[in-house]
């Protein structure tokens, strides 16, 4: 229901060309409601309805040709019954089985064989389903007539017989016919085999089924129907053009016994049609009959239709009044912040008159009320804040002051030199090497206290500065090795002062602790191809479990006040982060006995110094 309530929203502020914002505006918001309150449940109702019209037509439509397949099926299984059961007083009668037995053709046979020639004929002039019927007798002691016929070569020009499968008594067949215009018809044809007591002859009952008869019987309806038996062609049709033609089939056909309601393509449209069989009385066949709607899709297309045409004026209406009065109203609060903004600028040549008579027309003349107090107060308000900005200078500048007596870079630097010169006069070079280098280091901290940036050269010297102190403390305990990638100018980068010392302290304090001699700081400096800076400080101490490590990296993050010992780490990640962006940071990874490693991944294009 969410997502169709946004597909809609996107169309309708499409339509109306309102642009989408996290803050609505007063007409986006109208409209908001106005889908909310009217289009999205007349849509939802007009779509479940139509949905619910669309099934109920399929339910009827289903309904109908299903009661007209079975309809069919039971008067065509009538008919064929009656025409079986028409046959049974020719197949086992005696005298008949006599007469078609025969070899020499008396008196006695002479009588039985006009009894049959009379049964035919009664039976030909008395049932309107029928017709023709025919004894057909490989005998040739039998005289032919308009009823009994002499067929040699055992009957294999006959159509009828060459329908009939291997030990097959009764079946029916489709024959074919020609008139004296040269049409063919296509009739149901049913073979019953006579038992003939001698064995070197055989004779058949065939009775056809009058075509005039079966479409008085079948057709009742517009429908269009269709008949075919067994895999041949159709044989009956309420159309014309469809004789002889195969039945159209779904795809899932496979024969045998089979019942289908839905789809089905006819000269190539679909139709909804019902496919129907049912088995003959006493036979093998198969008869199929399809019964297809031809009107049914286009009615239930009319009716989508006229239902999307109401559905669309019952939105469309409310719509373009919505859209009138959203516009109005947009405008008139356009025009009230307008002139709010202009007074918020200190304008105070504002429009005199403001249309509708409401409560923005109250707000509006409230506004021209106030403007007078907002001048009288102005120019108060301006001196007052004048003078507060002047003590506010006064105070910063003090503060200046004092913090630059209280550290002087020079005097500090001095002081040291004055010392560092005191020892070379007393021949102790171990002192002046070591007063020299804490002087550089002091003087580098205090001439980038402030600043936003140095050359990474400048970082590293005082790196190296910081490390030659600790050698002068610790001897062989703390050594450092410094590789640059190749082609790799660090004169002409920029990096954030006092960024990498902290970390190297880090490293010789925490990393190196316990470990008395050959101790190593390894410094690698290197960029990637996605132009970043990458910066490794590895030392080859003890290193940290799995749960030191998650314990260090939240202090790294998420410091607090107790975290004092991590709190290097913490504000070296933060300034990386606000200067250089959340993506750049600080990381560390550690393992028991395999040391500790500080990686710093930096922009180089932000610290290029173009």
């Amino acid at each position: 229901m969410k997502q169709l309530r946004k597909y809609v929203t996107d169309i309708i502020l499409n339509i109306f060309k309102v642009k989408k914002s996290a803050h609505p505006k007063i007409k986006q918001q109208l409209i908001l409601i106005f889908l909310s309150g009217c289009i999205i449940p007349i849509l939802i109702i007009g779509l479940f309805s139509l949905h619910n019209v669309r099934k109920q037509m399929n339910n009827n439509y289903t309904e109908q040709l299903k009661a007209e397949a079975t309809r069919l099926n039971s008067t065509l299984f009538d008919i064929t019954t009656s025409l079986f059961t028409t046959c049974e007083p020719f197949i086992l009668n005696d005298m008949y089985n006599s007469v078609l037995s025969c070899t020499n053709f008396d008196d006695t046979q002479t009588a039985y064989y006009d009894s049959l020639t009379s049964s035919l004929k009664t039976i030909r002039d008395n049932y309107a389903s029928i017709s023709s019927i025919h004894v057909y007798t490989n005998n040739p002691n039998i005289p032919g007539n308009a009823y009994i016929t002499y067929s040699d070569n055992d009957f294999k020009n006959q159509q009828w017989y060459n329908a009939l499968s291997k030990n097959t008594w009764n079946n029916y067949s489709i024959t074919t016919s020609e008139n004296s215009l040269h049409q063919k018809s296509f009739e149901l044809t049913l073979t019953r085999k006579i038992a003939v007591t001698a064995s070197h002859y055989s004779a058949y009952i065939v009775v056809t089924i009058s075509n005039v008869y079966l479409k008085n019987r079948l057709i009742y309806t517009d429908n269009f129907i269709l008949a075919s038996l067994d895999n041949t062609p159709v044989f009956f049709s309420s159309d014309s053009d469809w004789m002889n033609k195969h039945m159209p089939m779904p795809d899932n056909f496979k024969g045998g016994y089979y019942q289908y309601t839905g789809p089905v393509s006819i000269d190539s449209t679909q139709y909804y049609s019902t496919i129907a069989m049912f088995l003959p009385y006493k036979t093998q066949n198969k008869f199929y009959i399809l019964v297809s709607k031809f009107d049914a899709y286009d009615q239930i297309y009319d009716v989508t239709v006229q239902y999307i045409i109401i559905l669309l004026t019952a939105i469309l209406i409310p719509a373009i009044f919505i859209l009138i009065y959203s516009s109005f109203f947009s405008s008139r609060i356009i025009t009230l912040r307008k002139v709010m903004h202009q007074v918020r600028l200190g304008n105070s040549n504002i429009i005199e008159n403001f249309r509708g008579d409401d409560e923005l027309s109250e707000t509006f003349e409230d506004l021209k009320a106030t403007m007078d107090l907002i001048q009288m107060k102005e120019a108060k308000f301006y001196k007052s804040l004048i003078t507060e900005q002047q003590l506010i200078n006064k105070q910063q500048q003090m503060e200046f002051k004092m913090l630059a007596s209280q550290i002087n870079p020079h005097f500090l630097y001095n002081t040291l030199e004055t010392i560092r010169m005191q020892a070379l006069s007393n021949g102790n070079r171990n002192v002046a090497t070591s007063i020299k280098l804490l002087g550089k280091s002091m003087h580098y901290v205090l001439e980038n206290t402030g600043t936003e940036s140095t050359t990474l050269a400048k970082e590293i010297d005082h790196v190296k500065v910081y490390l030659a102190i600790q050698q002068l403390r610790f001897g062989d305990r703390v050594n450092y090795s410094l590789n640059i990638q190749d082609g790799l100018n660090i004169d002409q980068y920029k990096i954030l002062p006092l960024l990498l010392q902290p970390i190297v302290e880090n490293a010789v304090i925490h990393g190196l602790e316990g470990i008395e001699k050959n101790g190593n700081i390894d410094i690698t400096i290197s960029h990637i191809q996605n132009d970043n800076l990458i910066i490794k400080i590895n030392d080859n101490g003890n290193g940290m479990d799995q749960n030191e490590l998650n314990h260090l990296d939240s202090r790294i993050n998420f410091n607090k006040p107790e975290h004092t010992h991590s709190i290097g780490l913490y504000n070296i990640n933060q300034r990386i982060k606000l200067f250089y962006g959340a993506k750049y940071k600080l990381q560390v990874t550690s393992k028991i006995h395999c040391g500790t490693t500080v990686i710093l991944t930096l922009p180089m294009q932000n610290i290029l110094d173009e």
